[in-house]
């Protein structure tokens, strides 16, 4: 008897809704919802990452292409892409590891 591959599946959608994209991130409205508690000063200096300098924007098709080799390196396929509604869904599936 031989054994079947497992898989396991992980789908991504992209809302295809043309509208304006989200703010970034903001230090005075973390504060705001924190109720003061870290000052925005405090909130950027120990999260540089996220209310630093925003980079650059890059062109949708590069941030799509990054976003898929992160995927490809945790060993993720793309097996189909469709459009349901506004969303594009990414289907991607890898071979189970055994438990």
């Amino acid at each position: 008897m031989t054994d079947l591959p497992l898989w396991e599946y992980r789908v991504i959608h992209i809302n295809l809704e043309s509208g304006n994209p989200p703010d970034p991130p903001s230090a005075e409205a973390a504060s705001e919802r924190l109720r003061g508690a870290l000052s925005p000063e405090f909130i950027a200096s120990e999260f540089p990452e996220f209310y630093g300098a925003p980079p650059p924007p890059r062109h949708p098709a590069g941030q799509l292409q990054f976003f898929l080799n992160l995927l490809g390196a945790e060993g993720w396929e793309m097996v189909e892409a469709s459009q349901v509604g506004p969303l594009l869904m990414f289907f991607f599936k890898r071979r189970r590891q055994p438990a």
